[in-house]
């Protein structure tokens, strides 16, 4: 009995010890999934608490204001904040290059022809996602410009693919297409005949790589030592879980951490850690896998948002320039860096209950 009252006073004990990060995204992705689930952050004493933000305008309100302490958002966005509005915002790292980013619609539109004259459903008309749908239906004759199509505000992705599916908003405004992401996707070719979206075009068959997802912060987390302490140990867990999901030796743990974080089928799970570990689109950072920005993507995301008049800066700004990573830079490296060697000095395994955990 005092033995057992020990075990529960330990277990307390480190209940309390964990630290609390303050996380804000638009999805569960793979990476946090299997973090999550898989017991990544609480082995390295964090108690990370998840917010799903509504639209990109609310999430950057609250990286700025300090209601999060960090953010995985489009980097395109965190492109808009810094250079358009001069906000303090900091990327440390990215995630994926465009998680089976699709133009999505609802079953009687077949093709992006007949999207001529109706509204597209976006988070916002000035978010990275708006200029690559504004690339893609370029390329099928469609422009903004010469009002071939419109934009309608509804929200993040989650908000977006309920419209879809339903063919409306709560409203009852009738909707046609948007962009989708993971896990959406996916779960929008799971369901039924004549209830699931068309894909009509893939952002990679146009362009890729797109640095998508992006690990991002205030500034000033940087240069305060407990939030840089505090980032470093969340960046670690995230690295561990990322290098776990991309091991094909760990995929049954893999896709039974997505079945429980996502509360799918193992069939549909396991088309989802497909569309994770896809090489082009999935979440990776080649050539390492390290959360490096990939300096081809992201000026990627440059080009098309300048294409589309999304800048406000002198047409000489250099843009390169801007983008090579630094102290006081769009991107630092710094927190990620440590986060690594962290890692390489405190591995982090995580605790998967599968066979897979006793052929390590």
């Amino acid at each position: 009995m005092q033995s057992r009252s020990l075990v529960l006073a330990s277990l307390v004990a480190c209940a309390q010890a964990l630290d609390t990060v303050q996380y804000g995204a638009f999805l569960a992705t793979a990476t946090y999934s299997v973090a999550n689930q898989l017991g990544f952050f609480t082995e390295n004493g964090l108690n990370v608490v998840y917010n799903q933000v509504p639209n990109s305008t609310a999430a950057f309100a609250s990286i700025l204001n300090g209601q999060y302490d960090i953010l995985t958002a489009t980097v395109d966005n965190a492109l808009n904040y810094r250079f358009n509005q001069n906000q303090n915002v900091t990327v440390i790292g990215q995630l994926d290059q465009g998680p089976d980013l699709v133009l999505a619609s609802i079953p009687s539109i077949t093709s992006i022809d007949q999207l001529k004259g109706k509204p597209i459903i976006v988070d916002s008309p000035l978010s990275g996602y708006a200029y690559l749908l504004q690339d893609v239906l370029a390329t099928h004759g469609l422009t903004l410009a010469n009002n071939d199509y419109y934009f309608m505000t509804v929200g993040g992705t989650p908000q977006r693919f309920s419209a879809l599916v339903h063919e409306a908003l709560p409203n009852g405004t009738a909707v046609y297409a948007t962009i989708l992401t993971y896990p959406f996707t996916v779960e929008g070719q799971a369901l039924a005949p004549g209830q699931a979206p068309n894909i009509l075009a893939r952002i990679s068959d146009v362009v890729a790589p797109v640095t998508s997802s992006a690990f991002t912060i205030r500034q000033s987390s940087l240069s305060n030592k407990a939030e840089n302490a505090l980032l470093t140990r969340f960046m670690a867990s995230m690295y561990a879980a990322n290098k776990f999901l991309l091991n094909p030796k760990f995929k049954p743990c893999s896709i039974q951490a997505l079945v429980k974080q996502l509360g799918v089928s193992e069939a549909v799970a396991a088309q989802e850690y497909a569309s994770a570990t896809n090489l082009l689109s999935g979440e990776v950072s080649p050539p390492l896998n390290d959360f490096s920005v990939s300096s081809k993507g992201i000026m990627n995301d440059v080009n098309i948002r300048k294409q589309f008049g999304g800048f406000s800066v002198p047409a000489t700004f250099d843009f390169a320039a801007a983008l090579v990573p630094g102290v006081g830079k769009l991107i630092d490296y710094s927190v990620k860096n440590a986060a690594i060697a962290q890692y390489k000095k405190h591995p982090l395994t995580g605790n998967c209950t599968l066979s897979c955990k006793l052929r390590r």
